[in-house]
């Protein structure tokens, strides 16, 4: 029977994604077949990128090279080759045409069975792998550059003194990337809270006390990135459902943020923090940016505070703990972050950022992409009602 040339194909239209993977075989008898197949594919899947991934091929002859470049010079975009096994690696190297695309080694795989969730995110998945170590999986349309991307991110966080896990290889889970951190004995702070609630109060500073820590960490913007442009990103991505003038609005919420070039976590919550030998540790660090500390009260407030409203048993799940302990955590928050103020003041603060956390849901669209069409209407339908209406005053003044 003849082997398949193409196993399978994926196509993401929302990260303009093309993912193809191969058969066993790309030689003289089948390149030209495999490059019109992939000229087809390619003109029901139009621009964005390609990503072949070549965990089944075995063997690449010279014409199936010449049908690589060919689709090189062609696509707008460089084009990624994952899975690539030593030999075929050889290959390309020998050849030079590794000049010509981004090319990653096979990654050893790794099963999940048997292994509990201990956190999820917009991203991906975190389970227990082991008693050591951790692993994030990603999305299986996750781009490996955002799987490199968020590994190099936890590096130069740990880097610059931030308390976060130590991550390791790059390795295959399925269909989809994993990214495996040590995490020696560690529990998320959501399983510690519920075990050892007698000891909330010492967990909740030290939780607020990690928050102020990496909100006066200094980042590099070329490694982390600016919180602000991404936020550009989506009110753009949602052209089509706001108006020109209520898409001005939340420019304008936008821009007049202050600009700050210090750490913010972006996904700050009790299943994305472990306890390791006492002390507090950051996971899940695709989010990490640089901008104003608003940029994760908002997301905060959004994921918790607003959720536990809007329905307290996704809240539950999500924070893993709850709700009147969620309740509880932010109002601990709220005053260990903002010591000294008076208590009029925090309310204001407190007031001012559930303002802001609509923000995140007026563009849920964009960041909460897998929600189905009657959640996202009333997200949308929500900051009509309880975000545009206050914009202006939200814009004015920050401290």
């Amino acid at each position: 029977m003849e082997k398949p040339l193409i196993i399978n194909h994926i196509y993401d239209k929302h990260a303009g994604i093309l993912r193809i993977r191969t058969g066993e075989r790309i030689d003289s008898g089948n390149a030209v077949s495999f490059g019109q197949v992939v000229t087809t594919l390619r003109q029901t899947c139009p621009g964005g990128r390609i990503i072949f991934d070549l965990e089944d091929l075995k063997y690449l002859s010279s014409m199936g090279l010449r049908v690589f470049l060919k689709l090189s010079k062609t696509e707008k975009n460089r084009i990624s080759v994952v899975n690539v096994s030593p030999e075929v690696e050889d290959i390309f190297r020998m050849t030079g045409f590794d000049t010509f695309f981004d090319l990653s080694r096979k990654m050893r795989r790794v099963s999940l069975d048997g292994c509990a969730i201990i956190g999820r995110g917009a991203n991906g998945m975190v389970y227990r792998l082991n008693p050591d170590t951790i692993i994030k999986v990603f999305r299986p349309d996750a781009d490996f550059s955002v799987v490199e991307r968020e590994r190099e991110k936890a590096r130069a966080a740990l880097l610059k003194g931030l308390p976060t896990a130590i991550s390791y290889d790059v390795v295959q889970v399925g269909d989809s990337y994993g990214i495996v951190f040590e995490m020696i004995g560690s529990k998320s702070l959501a399983d510690v809270l519920k075990e050892d609630e007698a000891h909330f109060d010492r967990y909740a500073k030290a939780y607020s006390a990690l928050y102020k820590e990496i909100h006066s960490t200094e980042g590099d913007v070329e490694t982390f990135g600016r919180e602000k442009d991404i936020y550009e990103e989506a009110i753009e991505y949602c052209s089509d459902v706001y108006t020109p003038q209520e898409l001005e609005k939340l420019r304008l919420l936008v821009r007049n943020i202050p600009e700050r070039t210090t750490l913010i976590h972006g996904d700050f919550h009790p299943k994305n923090i472990m306890l390791i030998d006492g002390e507090l540790a950051l996971i899940d660090m695709g989010d990490v940016s640089t901008g104003h500390p608003v940029f994760d009260f908002l997301a905060t407030a959004a994921t918790q505070v607003n959720l536990l409203k809007l329905d307290p048993a996704f809240a539950e799940q999500f924070t893993g703990m709850p709700a009147p302990m969620i309740s509880r955590l932010w109002k601990s928050l709220m005053e260990d972050y903002f010591a000294g103020k008076s208590t009029d003041e925090i309310r204001q603060i407190d007031h001012r950022i559930a303002g802001f956390s609509k923000l995140k849901v007026a563009l849920a669209p964009y960041f909460a992409r897998d929600l189905n069409e009657a959640v996202l209407h009333a997200s949308i339908q929500d900051a009509r009602t309880n975000l545009l209406p206050i914009i202006d005053e939200l814009a004015r003044g920050f401290e």
